[in-house]
């Protein structure tokens, strides 16, 4: 009875970074089932996946446009209340979805969905953790995004075993009222209400005009870089592969291989970062050079092999960027205004987010392989190097 008492003593000041995995598991994680539902709602609306597939891209200009000016709510009001009030917009718009018998009642609804991940998203999440966890930024980061890849790795199945049961319309609804139960019931218990961090005297003068300061134009810039890459490989692996001799089997054991990278690569920010904190751009800079090697590797390997070392190279250090962009905020920025510029930087994303994969499809249809995008790609951890250089040390 001890040793569980100790267990959850110790635990319990974890539970808002487990909350946090929730959000973003049961948020940007959702990602993972929206291909489930494609060929259902092409053959009930009667339109092509092409412009099913279109959606996606409403989880990228949303937060991209609304993320700024989120920011500062995420600095000044509650985030517990945010959270509650996202993800109940968003988990209701997928109920109000799930009976949609038009495009323009589906399209608003998704929409509506997208403004809600932003309330309970990263920009919340990585607020929180940030606010909560002072001197341990790094692991709770980690610990939240983690959610992420453990969604990615269960969710499929478990929508895949409910549409073998429901019509897709059933299974939504169904999805959506257990998730929204999920999501309140973690955010009541475990996240603290009212503003998580008082706002210091001392840093009432730091960084109130954010864009003047070289560290927040810098910072976005550069991460923007690594996942910048990430994306289009979501993209160019599956082809890419089959292109060099696989089957689609062997691909998705391949992207298997990715997915499980990245996890580790949360585990080594959670562990390692704050042990290193004198020396954050060190740590970027070893990230963004394990990227470059596995991109030149993945540039010219063919044996099984090889691809397996290049992808999980690059499915770490893409892993790894994902709680790294806010822990790097956190080492030059205040606690008191990091929603503000985690908020500002989102835009930061969308070019390259909106170019790069009309580029990569451009390529592949005038040379019918995306070995010129993998080439191409190797300049990016580059240019984050070059930034790097440019970053000062961190002040804080």
């Amino acid at each position: 009875m001890s040793r569980r008492l100790a267990v959850a003593t110790s635990l319990r000041p974890w539970l808002p970074a487990m909350a946090g995995m929730t959000c973003l598991g049961l948020g940007i994680g959702l990602v993972s089932m929206f291909g489930f539902f494609v060929p259902h709602l092409s053959r009930e609306f009667g339109v092509g996946v092409a412009a099913i597939n279109m959606a996606p891209v409403a989880l990228l200009l949303v937060p991209g446009i609304l993320s700024p000016f989120l920011g500062k709510l995420v600095d000044r009001w509650s985030i517990r209340g945010l959270m509650l009030l996202g993800s109940a917009a968003s988990m209701l718009s997928l109920l109000v979805l799930s009976q949609a018998q038009s495009l323009l009642v589906l399209s608003c609804a998704f929409l509506l969905f997208a403004v809600g991940l932003v309330c309970y998203g990263p920009l919340a999440v990585n607020a929180l953790m940030v606010k909560l966890y002072p001197g341990r930024e790094a692991r709770a980061l980690a610990v939240a995004s983690l959610g992420i890849s453990v969604s990615s790795i269960t969710l499929p199945v478990f929508v895949g075993a409910v549409l073998q049961v429901l019509d897709w319309r059933s299974s939504l609804a169904l999805l959506s009222l257990a998730m929204l139960a999920v999501l309140w019931l973690w955010v009541l218990v475990a996240v603290p209400p009212g503003v998580v961090a008082p706002v210091v005297a001392q840093r009432q003068s730091v960084g109130k005009d954010i864009t003047r300061r070289a560290e927040f134009w810098l910072i976005g810039s550069l991460v923007a870089m690594p996942l910048g890459v990430m994306l289009v490989l979501a993209i160019c692996y599956p082809p890419l592969l089959v292109n060099r001799g696989f089957s689609a089997v062997q691909a998705g054991l391949f992207l298997s291989v990715a997915g499980a990278s990245g996890f580790c690569g949360k585990l080594f920010v959670a562990g390692f970062a704050d042990a290193v904190r004198q020396h954050t751009r060190w740590l970027v800079a070893f990230l963004l050079l394990v990227m470059l090697a596995g991109l030149l590797l993945l540039a010219t390997a063919q044996s099984t092999e090889r691809l397996v070392a290049c992808i999980a190279l690059l499915g770490f250090s893409g892993g790894s960027f994902l709680p790294l962009h806010p822990y790097i905020n956190s080492r030059y920025f205040s606690p008191d205004i990091i929603g503000r510029v985690n908020g500002g930087q989102s835009p930061f994303f969308l070019p390259l987010g909106l170019t790069a994969p009309p580029l990569a499809g451009y390529v592949f249809d005038q040379t019918g392989s995306y070995e010129l995008v993998i080439q191409g790609l190797a300049a990016l951890p580059l240019v984050g190097l070059v930034l790097l250089l440019c970053l000062p040390q961190p002040a804080r």
